[in-house]
C-alpha cells in the first residue's frame, strides 16, 4: 500500500512540473516584451514561484525587479501565462521613498 501511495505522488509531481515548466519557459522567453509593452524595463530577475494550474493557464509566477523612464524608482512584479496571453500583476515600487541627501 505505502508503495502505491508513493507511485501515485511520484506520478502527479511529475505531470505538476511538466506542466510549470511549459509556462515557466513560456514566459521567460517573452519578459521583456511584456514588461516593455506596458512601459517597464527589466533590470533584474527575482526567481518564480509555482501556480496550481496546469496547461497553458497559470503554472507559474516569474518575478522581475523593473525600472520606468529611468526616474530612479525601482519597482517588483511578476508574470503569468493564461491561455495566449501573459498577465502582469504589480508592479509595486520597491523604494519610491528615499531619503534626502544633502
Amino acid at each position: 500500500m505505502k508503495r502505491f501511495i508513493l507511485s501515485i505522488v511520484a506520478l502527479i509531481s511529475i505531470v505538476y512540473l511538466g506542466c510549470g515548466t511549459n509556462n515557466l519557459d513560456y514566459v521567460k522567453e517573452n519578459a521583456k516584451a511584456t514588461w516593455s509593452s506596458v512601459g517597464y524595463d527589466v533590470i533584474g530577475y527575482e526567481g518564480y514561484s509555482w501556480g496550481f494550474q496546469c496547461g497553458t493557464y497559470g503554472g507559474a509566477h516569474v518575478w522581475h525587479t523593473l525600472e520606468r523612464n529611468a526616474n530612479g524608482i525601482i519597482y517588483s512584479g511578476y508574470l503569468q501565462r493564461w491561455g495566449d496571453e501573459i498577465h502582469v500583476y504589480g508592479p509595486h515600487a520597491v523604494d519610491a521613498i528615499k531619503p534626502r541627501r544633502n
